[in-house]
């Protein structure tokens, strides 16, 4: 009896922490974009036609584009794009970042706090896995401020 109580307890405690690793990886998987901004959750969804697609990409010869779509409409361009990396977002490196919120255009500052960093990319099952960050104003000083970006998704190739 005792050990049946015990053999069911260790199945318990497997199985919870079974469960525990199931729910963190699937916090953040497989086609999902998701950042904060001005410190509130966003989840951006927009629709193709009858696809959802949050976000479109284009490469075109050493200049990787990413458009991340939806009420705020956010815009990486990498030049030098060299693949998985660390793509800082400043005056020197020619990498640019602005996003469109309905009519207000953003534009990245340079002050060392936006980029865009590729941890998987597979440009023949287009797929992207990156982390990004911005730091934005307008013409009027209005600031955006983009942080914890994380995306992990199917893209799709665009001419722009």
């Amino acid at each position: 009896m005792k050990k049946n109580i015990l053999l069911v307890f260790f199945i318990v405690i497997i199985l919870v922490s079974f469960q525990n690793c199931i729910i963190k990886f699937n916090e953040f998987g497989d086609d999902s974009v998701f950042y904060y901004l001005n410190d509130e959750p966003v989840v951006p969804v927009c629709s193709q036609g009858l696809r959802y697609n949050s976000l479109n990409v284009s490469l075109v010869n050493d200049t990787l584009r990413v458009h991340i779509c939806g009420k705020t409409q956010i815009d990486y361009m990498l030049s030098r794009f060299r693949g998985k990396g660390l793509y800082r977002i400043n005056s020197t490196s020619g990498n640019t970042c602005s996003a469109k919120v309905d009519y207000t255009s953003f534009n990245a500052i340079d002050d060392g706090k936006t980029f865009f960093r590729i941890l998987e990319i597979d440009t023949l099952k287009n797929h992207l896995s990156a982390v990004f960050e911005a730091d934005l104003v307008d013409n009027s000083g209005h600031h955006l401020r983009i942080t914890k970006g994380r995306m992990d998704v199917k893209f799709l190739y665009t001419d722009y």
